[in-house]
């Protein structure tokens, strides 16, 4: 039998639909699953199935042995777990499970933040609508990536923090086996110890200023508490190096942040170009916290700290855009629910100097219609919903060998000869799955490797380095792929490299279609048989 205390949060959630303000957060917790569950649209996708499938057999690999020109450098299996659960998943099912799970992950850390940005007894409008534009904020991360365990787990983590400062306890110590799972999901787990630190700093600061400022007040705790909470700090940082990579997981993450070759190649590691229609609600989302920011009454000292360094990081990168939202949330909903209170007071009053000549409230309509009308739009929506999940299943992207990816280049390297392949970036890791004999869409070829792959940290910045120094296709570019043995050298049609070997004697193209185009050394080019209206096609 289920008690009566147990009823009471189910009976507030029924009685929260009934509000357009409750209706209104339903409807975007619902539609919000349709941002989530997305089709694969991460090229390296692939490659961390690849090495997922590499631990299944043989466990995690310690050096790089999918790009030749980095044969034997150390391989820092920073998100080995996540590896071996997709590779664990789509052995079994397929993609489905894989979308789903993230999807939910994705669903579950904005549960958390919109419950940690909640403050009983506000109403649920402005909190759907600040819950809206974070879910719109970030439609161009979302999907079945790694970095969504960052998101969720980074979600926990405030939370449990937050209740740490609120009432003590013990529930804090969760935070060390929280992050030890992290180290070995994702090197994100950097940013959750950052999070930590900034919170720490955030309440001792409160504990020693003067002043009554509810910025102070809602941040202050017992020393006591606060000590437990840096030892709790401590055990974490080093609970993250239990993991097959020791202490080194921690160079991963320094590796990359301090590579000034990754940070200026790497598309989602740019910072946001507000003139991209995709970047506005960003902007929306920034200069509207600013705005409502002085209205804000019951944010903690550490919670505006949190703020500003999300800002910094999704000004500093894309991809830290979802992570800004997490933490800038409860600042925006306080101040709003702020500047939507100054709003309605003097209506209020007013309302009650003229109260004899101010007709009766019209009567609400019937419980039982209120029901209704809620039960039909969270259907309507869930439809929507669901259509959109079933079109992010069927989407050609989720299949390695379907019309989302260049199958007639895996098909033409899968019959070739072993070659190492100098590819499009984004590409090579789809190759390295394409091309993997342990799996089914690779069965039968031979044992090509990429020039280069999506984890610029196993290659080292020089090499990436070179990479675009080819793919640049300047003078130099014919020297990096002879010095590197390159045999074969997939590109763009109409890429500067691909026009730099149409024109060099040296190189010959083997293959050729409206999306790809292939060359191969001349003296090895024979080798490469093709058809007549593949070679018609080439450049020149």
């Amino acid at each position: 039998m289920v008690s009566r205390n147990a009823r009471i949060p189910w009976r507030r959630c029924r009685e929260a639909l009934l509000e357009p303000g409750g209706l209104l957060l339903a409807a975007v917790l619902v539609l919000s699953v349709a941002a989530f569950v997305q089709p694969m649209f991460d090229p390296d996708f692939w490659w961390h199935l690849r090495v997922g499938l590499h631990i299944l057999a043989a466990g995690v690999p310690q050096h790089n042995s999918y790009a030749y020109t980095a044969a034997g450098h150390v391989f820092i299996t920073q998100e080995w777990g996540t590896e071996a659960l997709f590779a664990l998943l789509y052995r079994s099912a397929g993609m489905l499970p894989i979308l789903l799970l993230f999807g939910a992950i994705s669903w579950l850390g904005l549960v958390v933040g919109l419950a940690r940005a909640h403050r009983p007894g506000d109403p649920y409008g402005v909190l759907a609508g600040g819950g809206a534009l974070w879910v719109l904020t970030s439609l161009q991360i979302w999907g079945p990536r790694s970095q969504t365990l960052t998101f969720t787990l980074a979600a926990v983590l405030v939370a449990l923090l937050d209740r740490h400062r609120r009432r003590g306890g013990r529930a804090i110590l969760w935070a060390v086996p929280l992050v030890a799972l992290w180290g070995n999901l994702h090197g994100g787990f950097v940013f959750g110890l950052g999070v930590f630190l900034v919170v720490l700093v955030g309440e001792a600061l409160a504990n020693a200023l003067p002043g009554d400022a509810p910025a102070l007040t809602a941040a202050r705790v017992p020393w006591s508490r606060w000590r437990l909470g840096a030892a709790v700090f401590v055990l974490a940082a080093l609970a993250a190096m239990v993991n097959p990579n020791g202490p080194a997981v921690y160079r991963y993450p320094l590796e990359l942040l301090s590579s000034h070759v990754a940070q200026q190649a790497l598309q989602e590691w740019q910072s946001p170009d507000f003139h991209q229609h995709a970047m506005w609600p960003l902007l929306f989302l920034v200069v509207s916290t600013l705005l409502v920011a002085g209205r804000a009454r019951r944010t903690a000292l550490s919670d505006w700290l949190l703020a500003a360094a999300g800002l910094t990081l999704a000004l500093y990168a894309v991809r830290d855009i979802p992570l800004f939202g997490l933490l800038v949330l409860p600042l925006w909903v306080d101040g709003a629910q702020g500047l939507l209170a100054s709003v309605r007071r003097p209506a209020a009053a007013a309302a009650a100097r003229g109260a004899s000549r101010v007709r009766p409230p019209p009567a609400r309509a019937p419980r039982v219609a209120r029901a209704l009308t809620a039960a039909v739009v969270l259907a309507a929506i869930a439809v929507v919903t669901g259509a959109r999940v079933v079109a992010s299943w069927r989407s050609p992207e989720n299949n390695p060998t379907g019309a989302g990816y260049a199958e007639p280049v895996g098909r033409l390297l899968c019959a070739g000869p072993a070659a190492r392949v100098f590819a499009p970036y984004g590409a090579s890791g789809w190759l390295l799955y394409r091309l993997d004999r342990r799996a089914p869409a690779g069965r039968g070829c031979a044992p090509d490797r990429v020039f280069i792959f999506g984890e610029v940290n196993v290659m080292g910045p020089r090499n990436l380095g070179r990479y675009l120094t080819a793919a640049a296709g300047g003078p130099a570019a014919p020297g990096v792929l002879a010095r590197s043995g390159t045999t074969l050298v997939w590109q763009l049609p109409g890429s500067p490299l691909a026009g730099r070997l149409a024109a060099d004697p040296a190189w010959r193209c083997v293959f050729a279609d409206r999306h790809s185009v292939l060359f191969a050394p001349a003296s090895t080019a024979g080798a490469w048989r093709t058809t007549r209206p593949e070679r018609a096609a080439c450049p020149g």
